[in-house]
């Protein structure tokens, strides 16, 4: 499993709500630069762009109302990524579903 990867994962451990936002914005910039050139993760970038402007403008709920369609995306693109990151994936997935 990458290493952006196992950070977010732990970093999700105490929950989603035990992460500060400002953790979040900056765990969702770094996605945004690793995602932004795969062709298949465009709606995934769309969707953390969106989870970035309502973090930063202090929208907790509009926040927390985008990450099931985050998991979902994410669950997308774990069937085309690298085997070593396919379980990372379906993980950090679920937990955004909740």
């Amino acid at each position: 499993m990458n290493e952006q990867l196992s950070q977010t994962l732990q970093a999700l451990k105490g929950g989603l709500t035990g992460v500060p936002a400002s953790a979040a914005v900056s765990n969702v910039k770094g996605w945004q630069e690793t995602l932004g050139g795969v062709p298949a993760a465009s709606t995934l970038v769309s969707h953390l762009k969106s989870l970035q402007a309502k973090l930063e403008g202090g929208d907790l709920a509009g926040a927390a109302a985008l990450l099931p369609g985050l998991g979902s995306e994410t669950e997308k693109l774990a069937s085309s990524a690298p085997e070593a990151d396919k379980d990372g994936l379906h993980q950090l997935a679920t937990a955004l579903k909740g």
